[in-house]
């Protein structure tokens, strides 16, 4: 693959009242978007995760520009994996260096899911096809990041896509949290199931005096304490409820899940990879094998813009369709008015189309209005 240019577009949005989690508030809808085109003008599109710190977007830029450019190989005739393996490494002593493992994690994960994108158009299939032929063409999604102020409004949101199962977000003050569970379920019927997200927001001590309070009926819980508490520590509150606990989406590095799936005791049986986080597509893909050899289920977490939404769904419909897929179902244009094409979304159900790539072609319109500046990169051609 060779690369002709990259252009970075900075989307992001005010937000009047702000998304409130266990860690902090998000004062805007933020979408960090990676355009890559080839000699013959094919584009694919990525995204980069930037959602926090609110100015978490602007120190991407600078990575891309001054990091990440002058290591791209734009001559070599290079797949999106060996790109990515190679940036990777590249990398490696940067992230060292600097211990911003995350940040090195999501600018390359950011480029690779517009690399890949870019390969299924030039292969001119969809992206699900091109990593796996027999992938899934219906992927039943749930509705995520409900406040508990809106449980009302949130539900009558999902219900008016089909969608039957949420996750409410939690974290905060235990008896708030345990009555809001509590009213979520009363408002729900026998169709519909529950989720909650800690958002890592419980320390051990206050999980473990919560968790055997926590409703039998709920689905899964998840992040319940921090991505890096050891292994038993997890294993040690999930035989307080029985419940299953999820996690995965704060794995920054693929050692992380090298560790988790060399456990003999899983410390959940739900991963949640973010594509957008670590990985891209090359990375999270990789993960296919060891997912079904372990027998545990693929749930694709994210929050962004409709790009990397349609990345997530193309990635879950190659891995067969295990699991549900994220949808936020708070209002969020970054994802519902960014596309040429309305999302491919019906029936409670994302649909995997014929349309090559992921299927999101960002309206030119919509791009100029959200974000200021369009950046290319300088590459060494």
């Amino acid at each position: 693959m060779n690369i002709q240019n990259i252009t970075l577009y900075p989307c992001s949005i005010p937000l009047a009242k702000p998304v409130v989690t266990s860690f902090g508030k998000m004062i805007a809808r933020s979408s960090l978007l990676i355009a890559v085109t080839d000699c013959d003008g094919q584009t694919g599109w990525g995204e980069c995760w930037c959602n926090f710190p609110s100015g978490g977007m602007a120190y991407k830029v600078r990575l891309y520009q001054d990091t990440v450019a002058p290591r791209i190989p734009t001559q070599a005739d290079l797949t999106p994996s060996q790109l990515f393996n190679h940036l990777t490494e590249a990398l490696r002593v940067i992230a060292c260096q600097t211990g911003d493992q995350g940040a090195i994690g999501q600018v390359i994960a950011g480029l690779d899911i517009a690399l890949w994108d870019l390969a299924a158009r030039q292969q001119q299939q969809p992206l699900a096809a091109l990593l796996n032929p027999n992938f899934h063409r219906q992927l039943p999604m749930y509705a995520s990041g409900v406040d508990r102020k809106e449980i009302e409004q949130r539900i009558a949101a999902a219900r008016s896509l089909g969608i039957t199962d949420y996750k409410l977000k939690v974290g905060f003050e235990p008896r708030d949290d345990l009555d809001a569970i509590e009213y979520f379920l009363s408002q729900l019927t026998t169709e519909e199931s529950l989720a909650i997200d800690e958002n890592q927001g419980w320390s051990v001590a206050k999980a473990r005096s919560v968790l055997p309070e926590i409703p039998n009926e709920i689905h899964w819980i998840e992040e319940p304490i921090l991505a890096d508490e050891p292994f038993e520590q997890w294993a040690e509150l999930q035989a307080l409820t029985t419940v299953p606990f999820s996690g995965g989406e704060n794995y920054l590095h693929k050692d992380a899940y090298t560790a988790y799936f060399e456990t003999i005791q899983k410390p959940f049986h739900i991963l949640q990879p973010d594509a957008c986080k670590w990985g891209g597509i090359t990375g999270v893909s990789g993960l296919f094998p060891a997912i079904r050899h372990a027998g545990i289920a693929y749930y694709p977490h994210f929050l962004g813009s409709a790009v990397g939404l349609a990345a997530s769904a193309h990635l879950l419909a190659a891995e067969g369709g295990s699991g549900l897929l994220e949808y936020d179902i708070q209002p969020n244009q970054l994802r519902d008015g960014l596309a040429i094409e309305p999302l491919p979304v019906a029936d409670g159900s994302y649909q995997i189309s014929d349309h090559v790539g992921h299927g999101i072609d960002p309206n030119p319109t919509v791009l100029r209005q959200w974000c200021q500046e369009s950046i290319v990169l300088e590459l060494t051609h």
